[in-house]
């Protein structure tokens, strides 16, 4: 399980080592008043954030933002957004571990309310967007039609990587689990999406399951 951002580092060193040897940063490129955590991901894996392309590990539905495309507002460093451009999110600077704000709930929520706490700790909100676009950055990924929970729906063990996720949603609704190699990731999230390096998804899920692949 993920408890901490040197977990998540850890984990994600491993799982995109294909992409890059080295997706580290060169430390003076990265703000002095930057929060702890957001700091860290860039130190070791800032690299990541700066490939473009349709799939990309830190950037495939929503974006890590690359460290030289940082904005501030307001005391705050806008620091990640949905690709499509319909929200954003942000933190507050010289903090440690602050919370996450974003208006993504303005765009199916009535009447707006602006920019509001969508998470209270940027470390947990940086776990769940990055799991997320690294099971969708596979090169084969498919989502999973009927209501299944993981165990139900593919052929191979999993575990727990990270459970109940704050996301941009303001609510527990992201979870992850791995296969015993961590060439498989789960995503848990109005359903299942499964994300694998090698093997395509079809010969990891159980017979009958139905998926909609993703190109």
């Amino acid at each position: 399980m993920i408890a901490s951002i040197p977990d998540l580092v850890a984990f994600l060193k491993r799982f995109h080592r294909h992409w890059l040897a080295d997706p580290s940063l060169d430390p003076a490129r990265i703000p002095a008043d930057l929060p702890d955590g957001l700091a860290t991901i860039y130190r070791e894996l800032g690299k990541l954030a700066e490939i473009e392309g349709h799939r990309t590990p830190f950037g495939t539905q929503d974006s890590l933002v690359a460290v030289d495309g940082l904005r501030r507002i307001n005391g705050m460093v806008t620091f990640a957004w949905e690709n499509s451009g319909n929200w954003t999110a942000r933190c507050p600077v010289g903090e440690p571990d602050p919370p996450v704000y974003s208006a993504a709930r303005d765009v199916w929520d009535a009447p707006p309310r602006g920019y509001v706490v969508v998470c209270p700790s940027l470390n947990h909100f940086l776990t769940t967007l990055l799991l997320q676009e690294a099971t969708l950055s596979c090169p084969h990924v498919a989502a999973v039609r009927d209501e299944m929970k993981p165990e139900q729906a593919l052929a191979i063990p999993l575990r727990p990587l990270w459970l109940n996720g704050y996301y941009v949603s303001g609510e527990p609704d992201h979870s992850y689990y791995v296969s015993a190699d961590e060439d498989v990731l789960v995503m848990e999230w109005f359903g299942l999406w499964v994300g694998s390096k090698s093997v395509p998804v079809s010969e990891l899920v159980r017979p009958g399951v139905r998926q909609n692949f993703i190109s």
